[in-house]
């Protein structure tokens, strides 16, 4: 597939979504990130799934997943673990270093949830991380449905598509599957319409009259969709309406490529700024929680800053995305991590 610049924008535009959404600004804001943010990551890796690259080698292709996805999710945690207990043994911060055990529990559970409390099958190093363990278990789910699409045509994958999805949302209401399989099985409503606008080479509708005639419908019907079903987080399995959640998720979806594929057009500070955050957002969703943590705990001792910035959510914000490029010029002048968080699949 060619280069393509509005993905790299788009992804940008999401990552900043996600990072504004772990914020504490105000919840009707937050609800509707939620509705969309994440959708939209798993819309965009279905658009970009290289099915007939991999159709003739199933293992091969699990192998570059788990190369892609698994590996830097458990490099990742165990950087925080060591990063986190170094920094106790030198009193910056109170992590509990004696007992590295249930935080392993939780990382190898994979589940970003529960949170409010959290147990002991939550990753609380990395919440965020459990997007790469889920996206993992949803590509392998995908590599089904893609072969019934190809093999049996739309009508039957798309209905394997709707039982795969029903079963996530269904289990989801009485235990958090390992690995946020759950989420994965849910997320397919998302990934395979992603697959299936590459796979159709469905055009989006932009810079015409008509076309933001639409547009303004779709907003308009996407905040009227929001209001009805409410706040939602795929992570803690807070869908409300199933339908009403896959609608809203498909339509901020949309507007955000349009969004993106109508700035992507100019080359300008913006877009180069975008693109960035889009090719590095991996980094920034594995780092965005706890660089900043690092960041405040050491500039504390120097200047008294932490509570200020900890307090307000568009400083907070800021140091979350500043925190995170610093980390990813780090890892990128290590060439064992940079390795690790540079293979593509």
């Amino acid at each position: 597939m060619k280069y393509e610049k509005w993905i790299d924008v788009t992804k940008g535009i999401g990552i900043l979504l996600v990072i504004l959404g772990h914020n504490a600004f105000d919840q009707s804001f937050l609800t509707i990130i939620h509705a969309f943010n994440m959708p939209l990551f798993f819309f965009i890796s279905g658009y970009l799934y290289h099915y007939r690259k991999y159709k003739q080698d199933p293992i091969y292709f699990i192998y570059q997943k788990f190369k892609r996805l698994v590996v830097p999710y458990f490099v990742t945690n165990v950087i925080i673990l060591c990063t986190l207990i170094l920094l106790s043994t030198f009193k910056l911060n109170s992590f509990d270093r004696n007992s590295p055990l249930k935080y392993l529990i939780g990382v190898f559970y994979g589940n970003g949830a529960p949170l409010n409390p959290s147990t002991i099958f939550t990753n609380s190093l990395s919440v965020p991380s459990w997007f790469l363990l889920g996206l993992f278990c949803a590509s392998l789910i995908l590599y089904i449905i893609a072969y019934s699409h190809e093999k049996y045509g739309l009508i039957c994958s798309s209905s394997l598509c709707f039982l795969v999805t029903l079963f996530g949302f269904k289990m989801s209401k009485y235990v958090f599957l390992p690995w946020s399989f759950d989420i994965a099985c849910v997320s397919m409503v998302f990934m395979f319409s992603g697959y299936l606008a590459n796979y159709y080479k469905i055009n989006w509708l932009y810079n015409s009259f008509k076309s933001n005639l639409y547009n303004f419908f779709f907003v308009l019907l996407l905040f009227i969709l929001i209001s009805i079903n409410g706040p939602v987080d795929m992570n803690t399995r807070t869908y409300s309406n199933l339908f009403l959640f896959s609608i809203a998720g498909l339509l901020g979806t949309y507007l955000t490529i349009e969004f993106a594929k109508k700035i992507s057009k100019k080359e300008n500070l913006l877009t180069e700024m975008f693109a960035y955050f889009g090719k590095n957002s991996i980094f920034i969703l594995l780092f965005h929680s706890f660089a900043p943590i690092v960041f405040l705990d050491i500039i504390n001792v120097f200047i008294n800053i932490k509570e200020v910035i900890f307090h307000s959510p568009i400083l907070y914000s800021i140091t979350m995305l500043v925190s995170s490029i610093v980390t990813i010029i780090i890892i990128k002048r290590l060439p064992a991590l940079d390795r690790i968080y540079s293979v593509r699949a």
